[in-house]
């Protein structure tokens, strides 16, 4: 019955639509084209978040194949792109931590360790680039970038001593947008 009930009223208002829509053309026309661009910008929306993701993966995984002075060369035309100056690449023994350095567009010193790992990076690496980045390089932003996912002890470190921390998402995004993940 309920069912029935329903059905009579769908079909209601279909006729009143209808009737509607043969009295008043234009308006029922521009009815029709706002909800059709509505719908349809809400899918370009929709759909165009989880390309941009798909897109962030896919720019990344160019370095799964580097060397790590390649992932250093990588990141230095990373800042470059991003408004950089004064980038140069010193990565290599006795470098101290001290893998990229250059100047913000804002003209703060910045000095980065790149870590270009697969699997977990973990807080000794982050100790190690904490020991250095300040005090022996003079950093006003250190930046530690990996291709990798740091530990919980990783982050909590890396906040403490006020180190970026340029994870694979973070690097991914910075990659296909142009921003640079320091403040």
């Amino acid at each position: 019955m309920v069912a029935l009930v329903g059905l009579s009223g769908m079909i209601l208002a279909l006729g009143l639509l209808v009737e509607a829509v043969r009295a008043h053309p234009v308006i029922a026309a521009t009815v029709a084209g706002t909800v059709l661009a509505v719908a349809g910008a809400w899918f370009h929306l929709l759909t165009g978040k989880q390309r941009r993701l798909a897109d962030h993966e896919r720019h990344i995984s160019v370095t799964d194949g580097m060397s790590g002075p390649e992932f250093e060369q990588f990141v230095a035309r990373l800042m470059r792109h991003s408004g950089c100056s004064s980038v140069r690449v010193s990565g290599g023994t006795g470098d101290m931590g001290a893998d990229v350095t250059g100047r913000a567009p804002d003209g703060r010193r910045l000095v980065v360790q790149c870590k270009r790992y697969a699997g977990s990076l973990g807080s000794p690496h982050v100790q190690r680039f904490a020991g250095t980045a300040r005090e022996i390089h003079k950093a006003d932003v250190a930046l530690l970038v990996t291709t990798g996912q740091p530990t919980r002890q990783a982050v909590e470190v890396a906040r403490r001593c006020r180190i970026t921390l340029v994870d694979r998402a973070a690097l991914a995004h910075w990659v296909t947008t142009g921003i640079p993940p320091f403040p």
